[in-house]
């Protein structure tokens, strides 16, 4: 799971937790209200209410006798919006709009696609690993994955005729046979069978490399929960 572009990743204890900050920009568009103007003497002054766009929005009125009323531009507030002090009016080409940016989150993906997320659940949570699976950061730190280890290591062995050399590469064992060298697989199994786990998406071997003998630990992936 990565945090999408244009978002921060925000990682748990033991990175078994990630939510993707992304700051929310909620718009209004400029509104005039007759009520923001003063009658001017003129009863029929505000029922004619002009949206100037010109430059910086204004609300103008133009009076029988002459007077001109004029007012900034309002908005109207919907429910959840933030409080009316943290929008600020940005003039646009045409109408201006009211803009405020809060703070928010968004779910992580799965490559390009969404993952498949309760839609009771909320973005600002984020996400977990279920119960018993470790997290490790992945994909320049901008995501997590879920693992655990799946049974005891096994020995590393090589498939008939080949010989295990011990250490051959640095620490690293070897399969041998004439004057190839290959990788060594986990015992009770073929090497070409830890190829078709390998590739697999929900399973992976890691080696580790030990001074006189290797061993390979298989291990299982899931996706994290929201929540």
């Amino acid at each position: 799971m990565f945090c999408p572009a244009g978002s921060t990743p925000e990682f748990g204890p033991g990175d078994r937790t990630l939510r993707c900050a992304k700051p929310l920009v909620v718009e209004r568009e400029a509104v005039c209200y007759a009520v923001n103007l003063p009658a001017n003497g003129d009863i029929r002054l505000n029922t004619r209410i002009e949206h100037v766009t010109a430059g910086r929005d204004v609300c103008r009125t133009p009076g029988s006798s002459g007077n001109v009323a004029t007012s900034a531009p309002q908005f109207v507030p919907l429910p959840g919006d933030p409080p009316a002090s943290a929008f600020v009016q940005v003039p646009l080409p045409g109408k201006d709009v009211f803009r405020a940016t809060v703070p928010g989150y968004v779910f992580p993906l799965n490559g390009s696609l969404p993952l498949y997320l309760n839609p009771m659940h909320q973005a600002a949570n984020g996400v977990a690993c279920p119960a018993g699976y470790d997290g490790d950061k992945v994909g320049n730190d901008r995501g997590i994955r879920c693992d655990r280890n799946d049974g005891a290591p096994k020995r590393a062995d090589c498939d008939f005729p080949w010989s295990l050399l011990p250490d051959e590469a640095g620490r690293e064992d070897r399969c041998v046979l004439a004057n190839q060298r290959g990788q060594t697989k986990p015992v009770g199994m073929t090497f070409a069978q830890l190829q078709i786990e390998k590739a697999l998406p929900t399973v992976g071997w890691v080696l580790n490399r030990n001074a006189g003998a290797d061993t390979w630990q298989r291990r299982v992936y899931v996706f994290p929960n929201s929540r």
